[in-house]
């Protein structure tokens, strides 16, 4: 079977390598023919340019010896000589400068070329012949030109560039003439570049490129049929290696790879393969992660919600069969089950924040709005609440205005948890600072700061520092703040040092213009004092 596979494969690869020979070379003629006459535009483009700059900056010299009429420069017949294409150029007095020699020898070159093709291909029928003589003045040169050049002449003098193709009865030949014009130190248009080059130069490239590919193609047809044998035998002993991978995987073996190493579609279903086994892997991999994230979440929800059920159900228990009968100690019990009860309203709370913020398809109501305002609404609401501790809580802004697009009672939020931990966490008497300088507002505090191996933790779900100051803590505010400030395109960065305290950085997305919000109506607040220091 496996050598019935391989001769079709041998007849199939030979006929489509038959039929694709073809039609690449007809295609490969187009393309290539369309691309070898941009690259010379592009050239000649390119050379007029650097052929006008020069003359440009010689502009004065010429004009000091020879007035408007730059034509009868000597300068630029050394430029006809040393480049390429053939340079004339137009002066302010339409006088076209020519080099009579290098004109003989183009018409030369021109009838040497039309005698030596022996093929018809590209021959293009070429209007009668108007040279006589050579002009004797550059003004009769001038007159000589086609009228479609003239007219291109005169766009020139106007500050245009062209580039056309057109028969040059003077060069006796089709040419691909290039316009540019000819500033002089004040931005004044003083002549007209023409660069030619003639067409039949670019034909012959092209025929030459097409003779290449036809030989390539044939070498490469023989070749291939004969590669194709050996291909095609080796065809079927790689299908049947990674059919037996195909199964491993089906198997749940993710650790199956092909290895096999071919530069042709049976290497890339190969590598294919491989790569889907090793996504197969990391898959696996990240659900088992995912699983034991999912396993740690249910039990740190179980351990927060337990603690704060077990004292309400104790408390209730007391009460119930009479074990505590002082009004005081009732009071206290009392006092206990409040105060258990709000942690577990605030754990609910919170829990529900972040599961919304983490939904993408929760819609978070955006507008523009002032970020200054909500910092300085944030220092306000943060004093009252440091007022106990005696903390000193300020904020400064390098500008009034810091415009951006957001939800200004999450942005609050999302200030207001950086603040409450500041404060839950310094001594009495420190000072806690919130700076807006640029496109960054900082939140610096005093406290006891953050263990470094737990900084990259900090943001996560539950963590919580195990100290007096944080028993009330559910562990999820951080986790808050980061879905709130990724949900605004905003970058945290916490530093931290034990027993010196703790900075929290905000990075803001870009300010927005003022065309991008003057024409929007937003409604927030009403503007409070600024200047809170």
């Amino acid at each position: 079977m496996n050598n019935k596979i391989a001769l079709k494969l041998t007849l199939y690869f030979s006929a489509v390598l038959l039929v694709f020979a073809l039609i690449i070379g007809g295609v490969f003629y187009q393309f290539f023919k369309q691309q070898t006459v941009e690259i010379k535009e592009k050239e000649m483009r390119l050379r007029a340019e650097k052929i006008a700059e020069v003359l440009g900056d010689n502009m004065a010299r010429m004009e000091s010896r020879h007035g408007d009429g730059i034509a009868n420069s000597k300068f630029i017949s050394y430029l006809d000589n040393v480049t390429q294409e053939i340079v004339w150029v137009v002066d302010s007095n339409r006088q076209l400068s020519i080099n009579k020699d290098r004109v003989q020898r183009q018409r030369r070159e021109v009838q040497k070329h039309h005698e030596h093709s022996g093929f018809g291909l590209f021959k293009r029928q070429m209007p009668p012949i108007a040279w006589k003589e050579p002009p004797k003045t550059p003004k009769e040169a001038y007159e000589r030109l086609p009228v479609q050049v003239k007219e291109k002449v005169e766009d020139g003098f106007n500050g245009k560039e062209f580039i056309i193709e057109e028969y040059n009865p003077m060069l006796d030949g089709i040419m691909l003439t290039v316009g540019r014009p000819i500033y002089d130190s004040q931005w004044q248009v003083k002549a007209v570049l023409l660069l030619h080059s003639p067409v039949a130069g670019l034909r012959d490239a092209i025929w030459s490129g097409l003779r290449i590919l036809l030989i390539s193609l044939l070498v490469a047809m023989v070749l291939g049929m004969l590669l194709s044998v050996v291909l095609s035998w080796r065809f079927t002993g790689t299908i049947e290696k990674m059919k037996n991978i195909a199964e491993r995987l089906a198997e749940r073996d993710y650790t199956a790879r092909t290895n096999i190493k071919q530069n042709d579609e049976i290497g890339e279903l190969a590598r294919t393969l491989d790569i889907l086994a090793e996504r197969l892997e990391l898959a696996d991999a990240e659900s088992q992660k995912l699983e034991k994230l999912r396993r740690e979440f249910i039990a740190n929800i179980s351990h927060e919600l337990r603690t704060p059920v077990t004292v309400i159900r104790g408390s209730l228990e007391a009460l119930r069969d009479g074990v505590v009968t002082e009004k005081a100690d009732v009071e206290d019990f009392h006092e206990q089950m409040y105060k258990e009860s709000l942690f577990l309203q605030r754990l609910i709370n919170d829990l529900l924040d972040l599961s919304r913020l983490q939904n993408t398809d929760f819609p978070i109501e955006k507008a523009p709005l002032n970020f200054a305002d909500v910092m300085h609404d944030a220092v306000r609401s943060g004093r009252q609440l440091g007022a106990e501790k005696q903390l000193r809580i300020t904020g400064s802004a390098d500008k009034d205005i810091y415009m951006l697009n957001g939800d200004y009672g999450r942005l609050r939020q999302m200030l207001m948890i950086f603040s409450h931990n500041s404060i839950k966490f310094s001594p009495e008497g420190s000072g806690i600072k919130l700076e807006l300088a640029g496109n960054r507002l900082k939140l610096i505090d005093h406290g006891c700061g953050i263990k470094e191996e737990d900084i990259p933790h900090a943001f996560d779900r539950f963590y919580k520092a195990r100290n007096e100051h944080n028993k009330s803590g559910s562990g999820l505010g951080l986790a808050i703040a980061k879905q709130i400030a990724q949900r605004h395109d905003m970058q945290l960065q916490l530093q931290s040092k034990l027993g010196e305290g703790t900075t929290i950085i905000i990075t803001l997305p870009p300010e927005l213009k003022e065309k991008e919000y003057a024409c929007l109506l937003y409604t927030s607040p009403s503007p409070r004092d600024r200047s809170v220091s």
